[in-house]
């Protein structure tokens, strides 16, 4: 029996029914528009307070694992699914979305991607775990949590969820992939909170440093 490596859709659930949405907000303002937004203010790390209308400055990447009950130190960013015109080509693009791609349904603070995730060694029918992760993209520059964090932009993320079963297209199948599993409903909805970067030490604040170093040492040799 042939087997396809498993996928699990990116569309914040299924049908967009009422209550069934995952938001994503900044403090209590939800991220995004529900239409088309033209700003002129530049997308910089200093102003991300001011850019919450602007869907476009803000990313939503789908992260998961091969099993159930996975730690969410445990998942990785997902790549998209088969390539178009194939079955067994990965495009390798991760699976990500803006919340301006939120428009489609209307509502703010959510998105739509027509994009599936592939769960790194699973297979259709398979199961797997994962997780929503959301940041401020600095005008489409920082494009991983990971760097987001670092560079001190709002971050936030999900629960962890399981995906029991899996969807998927067969190895060397010439007919359309088969669809990918929904992404889990009750993962909860992200909030957005800013980190800080580490502060670069003024000259003066190291050479204090360095002097307390000196200091330190010349006592330790004296009482020797």
């Amino acid at each position: 029996m042939a087997h396809s490596q498993g996928t699990v859709a990116f569309g914040n659930y299924t049908s967009f029914a009422s209550g069934s949405y995952m938001y994503v907000s900044l403090g209590s303002t939800k991220i995004g528009s529900a239409a088309p937004l033209t700003t002129t203010t530049p997308a910089t790390m200093a102003n991300y307070a001011s850019e919450t209308g602007n869907g476009d400055d803000w990313t939503v990447a789908l992260y998961g694992a091969a099993g159930s009950g996975v730690a969410a130190s445990g998942l990785s960013q997902l790549d998209t699914g088969f390539a178009s015109g194939s079955t067994t080509t990965l495009n390798g693009i991760p699976v990500q979305a803006n919340l301006a791609d939120g428009t489609s349904d209307g509502t703010v603070g959510t998105w739509y991607s027509g994009a599936s995730g592939v769960i790194p060694g699973a297979f259709n029918g398979q199961a797997a775990t994962v997780q929503v992760y959301a940041w401020y993209n600095d005008g489409g520059t920082i494009n991983d949590y990971a760097t987001a964090k670092a560079d001190g932009v709002p971050t936030g993320f999900s629960s962890t969820a399981n995906v029991p079963s899996l969807g998927g297209a067969f190895s060397g199948n010439t007919s359309p992939p088969g669809l990918p599993a929904n992404l889990p409903t009750g993962m909860g909805n992200i909030t957005l909170s800013a980190g800080t970067t580490p502060p670069v030490p003024e000259p003066s604040t190291i050479a204090l440093g360095v002097m307390g170093a000196s200091a330190f040492l010349l006592r330790l040799r004296k009482k020797q």
